[in-house]
């Protein structure tokens, strides 16, 4: 069974019916370029950002295929939740947790991306119900570099950042909207260790935390 949320700083939902398809597309940055004697050259660059696509179904009634965690809501409950991410002009969060048919777990992804659009449609014959195709694009953050003359004081060279040493804590308190993710992610520096935390607290299930819920780290 797969889960997919969709979060932005403490507001988080749970898409109510998984998409049955998901399209990843990696961008292109090659360029191919003309020289003399020689005709066409690819010149191999950097992959560009990803992009996400996907169909998502808000029922309006509870199917029982529809998944919940706070009980059921209506479809404008999340019309609301993607207008007001896209007005917030802020990266969301992508978070997927895939678990195979027997149980087990497999990698599960968690990606900054731009909201880039949704498009919403309403179909003959599903009265209540809205299908809504929404567009991603992965969010890289733009960082400012230093620069200080060099040796010499005719060129310049990079500075080094300078970040603080964080001192790791012991335990944490989950907050309403984290998930095992996000906490291995900010207290470990790597989302992926999720397993390992879910492993150390005897947590069968990693997608299901509850607020006030203290993890050892």
């Amino acid at each position: 069974m797969y889960r997919f949320y969709l979060k932005q700083g403490e507001t988080q939902f749970l898409f109510p019916v998984t998409p049955s398809q998901v399209q990843t597309k990696v961008g292109n940055c090659n360029e191919t370029v003309q020289i003399l004697q020689m005709g066409q050259v690819n010149l191999l660059k950097n992959a560009g950002l990803e992009e996400v696509r996907f169909r998502a179904l808000f029922p309006g009634r509870q199917y029982h295929f529809v998944q919940v965690e706070e009980g059921f809501r209506e479809p404008s409950y999340f019309l609301e939740r993607l207008k007001d991410f896209k007005k917030a002009q802020k990266p969301v969060q992508l978070i997927i947790f895939r678990r195979l048919a027997d149980g087990s777990q497999i990698f599960c992804s968690n990606v900054e991306m731009g909201l880039e659009e949704y498009n919403i449609l309403e179909q003959g014959g599903e009265q209540g119900d809205f299908w809504v195709e929404i567009a991603l694009k992965e969010y890289r953050k733009m960082q400012s570099i230093a620069y200080r003359p060099a040796s010499g004081g005719n060129t310049l060279e990079k500075q080094p950042a300078q970040r603080p040493a964080k001192e790791m804590a012991k335990t944490y308190v989950v907050k309403k909207g984290d998930n095992l993710w996000n906490i291995a992610k900010k207290e470990l520096g790597d989302g992926s260790k999720f397993g390992e935390l879910a492993k150390k607290n005897g947590i069968s299930n990693p997608s299901l935390i509850y607020p006030g819920q203290v993890i050892k780290l």
